[in-house]
């Protein structure tokens, strides 16, 4: 039991540990896309109505291919850094989501991209959750 308990251990460190490029898939995909600027569009979550911001509102996300990101509030950088993505972080659903970290944070943030939306938010399930457009 204990040499189980010990190859088991082992084999999830090895997996825990396996360095992903930040990115990846993101990187690599047909939907490269992820590397623009973003106007928030939706915050929903808990149990609040869905908040909707009108185009041109200067609430925006920006990443950039180097690894940094940038938060605007009425179009001022309000925080700053860089990011790194794990794909394919956990099963919920037929397509396992990817998680975005933001500078060290060890809680990352559910990412779904589909063409010129952007969705980013908590995997709890009243946590919130923002959609983004392309701009």
């Amino acid at each position: 039991m204990k040499v189980f308990l010990g190859v088991f251990f082992a084999a999830l460190i090895a997996v825990a540990c396996k360095k992903e490029s930040t990115g990846a898939k993101m990187k690599n995909s047909a939907n490269n896309s992820l590397f623009a600027r973003w106007e928030l569009r939706v915050l929903r979550g808990g149990l609040q109505p869905d908040r909707n911001f009108a185009p041109g509102n200067g609430n925006m996300l920006q990443f950039n291919a180097d690894s940094t990101y940038a938060f605007y509030q009425n179009n001022n950088i309000t925080s700053q850094g860089t990011f790194h993505i794990v794909p394919n972080a956990f099963v919920q659903g037929p397509e396992p989501p990817d998680l975005i970290y933001y500078d060290h944070n060890t809680s990352g943030e559910v990412l779904f991209l589909k063409n010129d939306t952007l969705t980013i938010g908590s995997s709890a399930a009243d946590g919130p959750s923002y959609v983004y457009v392309k701009k």
